[in-house]
């Protein structure tokens, strides 16, 4: 039997309790060994995504007062009005702090439906904005996000946010 046969034989018997077990110690001894520093995940798949996906960074301005709040080696933006703008689209969104919960309520321009993102605490939250361009997230925890946008007419080059704090 060839190399590549062995290999596809032993990939369709799928995943048995035993490998999963397996898995699980070889994991907990590499996260002794070497954890992973806080952080470095967000900051790897914001860095893959404009990087493969040539992603358009939106340009942040704020409106109030933000207060700001350092996570890691990345400064995040405590604000209640922000606008980000692009040369394709701009966003503009409204944080409710709703006690210990966050809403987030959002207007794209130019209008027209997006895939809409919201990357935050290593969780990727998912929406669709209406025809005018509104979008809106509810129940958030605290903490450092962002938004990835993709057009319908371009999904391939998303418009990207800098880190906010919720």
């Amino acid at each position: 039997m060839t190399e590549d046969a062995t290999l596809a034989l032993v990939a369709a018997a799928g995943v048995d309790d035993l490998d999963v077990e397996i898995l699980g110690r070889l994991a907990a001894l590499v996260d002794a060994a070497d954890p992973v520093p806080e952080g470095l995940v967000e900051s790897i798949g914001l860095a893959l995504t404009m990087e493969v996906l040539h992603a358009e960074l939106a340009e942040l301005h704020l409106v109030g007062e933000p207060a700001l709040a350092v996570r890691a080696d990345e400064t995040s933006i405590e604000a209640g009005t922000i606008t980000f703008t692009t040369d394709v689209l701009t966003v503009m969104i409204s944080v409710h702090h709703e006690n210990d919960r966050v809403r987030v309520d959002g207007w794209a321009a130019p209008a027209g439906e997006l895939v809409v993102e919201l990357h935050h605490g290593g969780h990727v939250e998912t929406t669709t904005s209406d025809e005018d361009g509104r979008f809106a997230f509810v129940e958030l925890e605290r903490g450092p996000a962002r938004l990835v946008l993709r057009r319908a007419s371009d999904p391939t080059m998303p418009v990207v946010t800098p880190q906010i704090e919720l």
